[in-house]
């Protein structure tokens, strides 16, 4: 994890660094390195977002398949990757955008919450040095435990603590605590300081200090509010109650507001930027997804694949050999090791438990047969 920190860390540091010494102030270097993430990061959710919306049009499809075939699992899947098919659907499209973007947000994370590395550019022996010395200062900072938030946690400590600081740094560093002292009166926006940690009694003695945790878990409920009412009312009616994901969801956002308690306010006031951007993004595409639009995207998906030419998935050779030997098997019946499996006239098969395991490993088998028969020529 490290590694991906450092690897994505690098090159955005280095743009993190830029708007700092361009604007000359780490809340507004903040929220312009939050914005301009997210524009980077916009081409996969936008991908992401137009194959979400794009599954959704043939939800109805699918909820008949499923209707239909509820007691046939086998001729559920088939049907399922067959409509796949048709309309030029990739079911696990969605995972390489996903990837893609926990891992950019994780070189994100790291540029935020180690400002001393991406834009003091201290190396690695004098931050460890630091962080021995806060840690006399703070029993909250272990040395020997890998946290992102320590840097953030020094730098509180530098300004609470300057002549202590600076006294046992000299021999390290002479100028490590005046550079971060420095940096840190930079901190201060719309008159909160951000290397500040806010706690309860702020409510009453720093209020907006206070408003900080608050308002990032009111915007990331807001955010998780607005996104469930829009798949469920507005493009899916269907969508069954998620139990324990719903349970998850609205939990994220309070678990949130207590971390942001127990960190520097930067951390908090990063956690409002990245949510109020991506409500802004998921309205946005929302309202450009429109049913017009998303129908005209369907369209020119299925005439895509009527017009593809491109060589079977060896999931699809699966399913083809599947969908052959259940034609071929049509109103006659099978005999498994121990009993025997009857047909109906709607293609449905009764299965127990054991018969259906045997089945499985049949047609598997036979699949892999008829496959290496059928296209072994082409695998070559």
């Amino acid at each position: 994890m490290n590694f991906l920190i450092d690897l994505v860390g690098t090159p955005l540091g280095f743009i993190m660094k830029f708007i700092y010494d361009l604007v000359g102030n780490y809340g507004v270097a903040i929220i312009l390195f939050t914005l301009i993430t997210k524009l980077i990061v916009f081409p996969v959710y936008y991908k992401q977002q137009k194959n979400m919306v794009h599954t959704q049009l043939v939800q109805p499809k699918l909820v008949k398949l499923r209707e239909k075939y509820k007691n046939n699992p086998e001729k559920l899947q088939m049907e399922q990757m067959k409509l796949y098919q048709e309309e030029n659907i990739n079911p696990y499209a969605s995972c390489l955008p996903m990837i893609i973007s926990l891992i950019i947000l994780w070189g994100v994370l790291g540029v935020v919450y180690e400002p001393m590395s991406h834009i003091l550019k201290y190396d690695k022996a004098v931050i460890n040095e630091a962080t021995i010395v806060a840690a006399e200062f703070n029993e909250k900072i272990n040395p020997e435990k890998q946290d992102m938030r320590i840097q953030l946690m020094i730098m509180e400590e530098v300004v609470k603590h300057e002549d202590e600081f600076a006294q046992k740094m000299s021999k390290v560093d002479a100028d490590f605590v005046p550079e971060v002292k420095e940096f840190a009166d930079t901190f201060n926006i719309l008159g909160v300081d951000l290397n500040l940690t806010p706690n309860v009694k702020d409510f009453k003695r720093n209020f907006p200090l206070f408003l900080i945790p608050v308002l990032s878990g009111v915007v990331q409920l807001a955010m998780t509010i607005y996104m469930q009412w829009h798949q469920k009312r507005k493009r899916n009616n269907d969508m069954p109650e998620m139990g324990a994901m719903n349970i998850m969801l609205y939990g994220m956002p309070i678990f949130s507001v207590w971390l942001a308690f127990t960190v520097p306010a930067g951390v908090g006031f990063y956690w409002i930027c990245s949510s109020v951007f991506s409500f802004i993004q998921s309205i946005g595409l929302n309202l450009w997804f429109n049913d017009a639009r998303v129908e005209k995207i369907g369209e020119a998906e299925r005439k895509k694949a009527q017009k593809s030419n491109r060589r079977p998935s060896m999931m699809q050779k699966l399913m083809e050999q599947q969908e052959e030997m259940m034609r071929q098997q049509q109103g006659g019946t099978t005999r498994t090791p121990s009993n025997r499996v009857s047909y109906s006239d709607d293609d449905e098969v009764r299965f127990s438990r054991s018969e259906r395991e045997e089945y499985n490993t049949a047609v598997i088998r036979e699949a892999r047969r008829r496959m290496a028969e059928k296209y072994g020529e082409n695998d070559k």
